[in-house]
């Protein structure tokens, strides 16, 4: 199996997984049009279900070229260019402004920067009631819940 082949397989598993990233969403407060940040995204399959979902505006980012090369082609086939943006960036290195967003979404990517360091420094993004969304894996759980209740 050649890289494409992998990676478009990937995306079938990933596919396969979006109901949970409905039922997530549909968890969530009821916004019009939120503008979402989607921290972490790949390939963006969760980044186009967010589009679909929310009728509003995602920012995805990823610190894969490939990825986000993907993704853009994805946008541009789904004719989302005018609701979702695709950018290579570091989740480390995000300088959005202040109360940018209504949402910020991360699958299986604050790990990357830590937990608790994710929820403070991506906090100030996020427009009065804004919300964050993560999924995480579940080791050091009571040490996670402390942390989301200090920030709460």
């Amino acid at each position: 199996m050649d890289k494409t082949d992998f990676l478009a397989a990937k995306d079938r598993v990933r596919e396969r997984l979006n109901k949970f990233t409905a039922k997530a969403f549909q968890m969530l407060p009821k916004m019009d049009k939120p503008r979402i940040l989607d921290v972490g995204c790949g390939s963006g399959v969760p980044t186009l279900k967010l589009a679909d979902l929310s009728n509003g505006h995602v920012t995805a980012l990823d610190i894969d070229q490939k990825a986000i090369d993907s993704l853009k082609r994805k946008i541009k086939e789904a004719g989302l260019s005018s609701r979702v943006e695709a950018m290579k960036l570091s989740m480390s290195e995000m300088d959005f402004p202040k109360a940018s967003f209504d949402i910020i979404w991360a699958e299986g990517s604050i790990d990357y920067v830590g937990f608790k360091r994710g929820l403070t420094e991506w906090r100030r993004f996020l427009k009065p009631k804004g919300c964050m969304a993560v999924h995480d894996h579940n080791s050091n759980l009571a040490q996670k819940l402390d942390d989301i209740s200090l920030r709460v």
